[in-house]
């Protein structure tokens, strides 16, 4: 259509990029090449992906005249698929309309006029292999979640010594096993099950564990009561697609290119599809090309095996047949020189995490040299709360007001966003005791800041929660029959509902609503849309939990015999509400997942507080990574956390079920898998600043701690301790202490 250097032109001067090789020659190298050759892009944090997948897109179809219907693109979430498709068509039609002004491409009007940039297929992949399984009903996780529980609960199973005894062993579960840890371990085995190809029939033939039978029959029976109500959940969808992708069902004749993204969170079951589309793609004189970065893998523990990324070269030679060109995209465009150099030097203090990654991997460089900077901060105190208050006082006074003073230097920021990442963002422990979050929103309000931390509490005990399901209640069941006649209805449920009704009593709106529901035949959503005109309005936290709870009820009407309906006078369908939506709920079950989080941004002006995981992808001019607020001394039930004896649920459930599949056992022992997973976490944590990072915890992590009169430190990744115990940064000297 148009030659290169026209391109070249266009880029730069209508989008503002320069891909020229001189200013980033990797950057070139991934964007000029024919539409022939296939590569593995290695995008170091920062290094502008998303830009280089959007001009690469953009080029296949202005210079090599691809149809933009014959381009298939892959995100991890959601979000990241609509940020990436809204990019490709804004610059796209920027580059469109002038080629459709100016006389001098007036030959081109037609070819032009034509394109459809809508036309590129792009998501994640479970949104693709839904949209071209002809839209299937898939369930999310708290439906599957609700569905396997109410088995457990009707068959008895959640008390079945034999089940409950396999599972400790495989999941590495220390004392004892609620209902949702039941439910997440069956669900994680299913998963790995699918997602790792296992051959179960040789896995049960091996298992010598009286419980190991019982798990695998109810994975079984719960994926045979998705086929009677023609559901999917995520796994079971991918499955299925590759099912009709080798039996030649799925029309992607004419797929030219396969652009994958964030492949360092493939799993095997991933790669079987990627593989059968890059087949067709290369036949068609096209490619495939991934993107993505093994430091940056966060997801072993939802069946990512990252070998498939850092062998990804000899994989996809020995069943393609393809050599792919291995370009890495090193220069960073986010991070200051001194956060920059931070990360390099983390991800280089253990000697044995090197053995872990892509070979001859480069350092990432700094792009940024043309401002003052200030240095990477460290603040510990001795205790929660006042450490929560003297951060609260920094984000003010750095982000709001003149400045926060340190020695002879003023740290004052001008943009406002911030993000405080941890390991876990709950403001309670599950004995409701005070975790540092807790009291940083406390002390943030006292400097006129708010927080945005939808998962700082559990979804049951939200007051918004309360109140809404205990109008249900009240509404469905004012005087407990249904609720009494349940059997084996677990103590935290009905504990639960009885906190709930107690809320729900005290409303002003309680009789209107049940004088006006009550014994009448309704949806539960007509039923749902009703309260929520009688609860207070809330903040963005209420309003992502209560969305929640609407996609619950939504998905809970797809599996349900009356199909979310009520009848009066059938006892059945009052049963279902319960069975489907409000037992899992009062047990744990439904929280605000991440797929939810994703899809909604966060309110301008707002503190947030995430963990680790739920800042992917994401960046802030200010993010605080706390890498010891929880640890006063060294105790066993924290090691995992921070320095890990043995390997992790993840690493041992890999080990019990890939020597039953294709991948074979693990190359690294499930201990160094923990160590390097933890260093991966970090990384990605330290990654997402911006402007200024600050590592925050508690004193003894930074000086150790007397006990019998000896000192002991706190071994602990994320403040530079390598696996074999040696402490490179002892003291933390290598930050600005404030």
């Amino acid at each position: 259509m148009i030659s290169w250097e026209e391109y070249q032109k266009l880029a730069r001067e209508l989008l503002e990029r320069d891909i020229g090789g001189d200013d980033n020659p990797a950057q070139h190298r991934a964007v000029h090449a024919p539409a022939s050759e296939s590569q593995f892009l290695v995008a170091g944090p920062g290094s502008g992906k998303t830009t280089v997948m959007v001009l690469k897109i953009l080029k296949y179809i202005y210079v090599d005249s691809i149809p933009p219907q014959a381009i298939m693109t892959t995100t991890f979430t959601r979000k990241a698929a609509g940020q990436l498709k809204s990019r490709i068509i804004k610059w796209g039609t920027k580059i469109k309309d002038h080629l459709l002004e100016e006389a001098v491409f007036a030959d081109l009007d037609p070819q032009v006029q034509d394109l459809e940039l809508e036309g590129i297929l792009t998501g994640t992949l479970d949104s693709l292999a839904q949209e071209l399984l002809g839209g299937p009903l898939v369930l999310e996780e708290q439906a599957s979640r609700s569905i396997l529980m109410q088995k457990l609960i009707h068959d008895d199973l959640h008390r079945n010594p034999d089940l409950l005894g396999y599972l400790k062993v495989m999941g590495r579960w220390q004392g004892t096993l609620n209902l949702t840890g039941i439910c997440d371990l069956l669900l994680e085995i299913k998963d790995r099950i699918l997602h790792d190809q296992v051959d179960c029939e040789a896995l049960q033939a091996d298992s010598e564990h009286p419980g190991a039978w019982l798990a695998l029959n109810c994975i079984r029976e719960y994926r045979e009561e998705l086929e009677r109500h023609q559901l999917y959940d995520f796994a079971g969808l991918e499955a299925s697609l590759l099912g009709k992708l080798n039996q030649e069902e799925v029309p992607l004749d004419g797929l030219k290119v396969l652009l994958v993204d964030e492949y360092q969170d493939t799993n095997l079951l991933q790669e079987s599809i990627y593989f059968h589309l890059a087949r067709i793609a290369i036949k068609n004189g096209g490619n495939i090309t991934v993107v993505g970065d093994d430091d940056q893998s966060l997801y072993r523990f939802r069946g990512a095996t990252v070998d498939l990324f850092t062998q990804y070269q000899r994989r996809i030679k020995e069943k393609v047949g393809v050599d792919v060109r291995v370009i890495h995209l090193s220069l960073n465009y986010r991070s200051t020189p001194q956060i920059v150099d931070f990360c390099n030097s983390f991800l280089e203090v253990d000697e044995d995490y090197q053995f872990a990654r892509v070979r001859s991997k480069p350092s990432i460089q700094a792009a940024r040299r043309d401002e003052d900077h200030y240095p990477v901060l460290g603040m510990f105190r001795r205790d929660r709360k006042t450490l929560a208050r003297d951060l609260s006082r920094f984000i003010s006074q750095s982000l709001y007001r003149d400045g926060y003073q340190a020695e002879e230097m003023t740290i004052k920021l001008d943009k406002r966003d911030s993000s405080i990442l941890m390991a876990s963002p709950l403001e309670y422990t599950p004995h409701s005791a005070r975790r540092f979050p807790h009291y940083l929103r406390h002390y943030l309000k006292g400097e006129g800041l708010e927080v945005f931390n939808p998962r700082g509490e559990s979804l049951e005990r939200a007051q918004s929660t309360e109140l809404l399901a205990g109008l249900v209640l009240e509404c469905l069941d004012p005087d407990r029959s249904v609720e009494n006649s349940l059997d084996r209805l677990p103590s935290r449920a009905r504990s639960s509902f009885h906190q709930w009704r107690k809320t729900a009593r005290k409303s002003s709106a309680l009789k209107e609503v049940v004088g006006e529901w009550y014994n009448q035949e309704f949806h539960l959503l007509e039923l749902w849309y009703d309260l929520l005109n009688y609860t207070p309005d809330g903040d963005k936290e209420d309003h992502l939990r209560v969305e929640a709870l609407t996609r619950t009820i939504e998905q809970a009407s797809q599996f349900a015999s009356y199909q979310g309906r009520v009848l009066p006078g059938e006892l059945v369908s009052i049963q279902e509400v319960y069975w489907n939506l409000l037992v899992p709920l009062a047990s744990g079950v439904i929280e605000v997942d991440e797929v939810l989080l994703n899809q909604q941004p966060s309110p301008p002006n707002r503190v947030n507080v995430m963990s680790i995981h739920q800042a992917k992808g994401l960046e802030f001019p200010l993010v605080v990574v706390d890498v010891g607020s929880d640890y006063r001394r060294i105790h066993r039930s924290h090691a995992q956390r921070r320095f890990p004896l043995d390997g992790d649920r993840a690493s041992h459930l890999e080990d019990q079920l890939r020597v039953y599949s294709s991948l074979g056992e693990p190359g690294r022992s499930s201990r160094d898998r923990a160590f390097d997973d933890l260093i991966r976490q970090y990384y990605v944590a330290f990654s997402r600043a911006q402007d200024l990072l600050l590592l925050i915890g508690l004193t003894p992590i930074k000086d150790g701690y007397h006990e019998d009169d000896e000192r002991f430190c706190i071994p602990n990744v994320a403040t530079g301790w390598d696996r074999e115990a040696r402490w490179p940064w002892k003291g933390l000297g290598n930050l600005f202490l404030i």
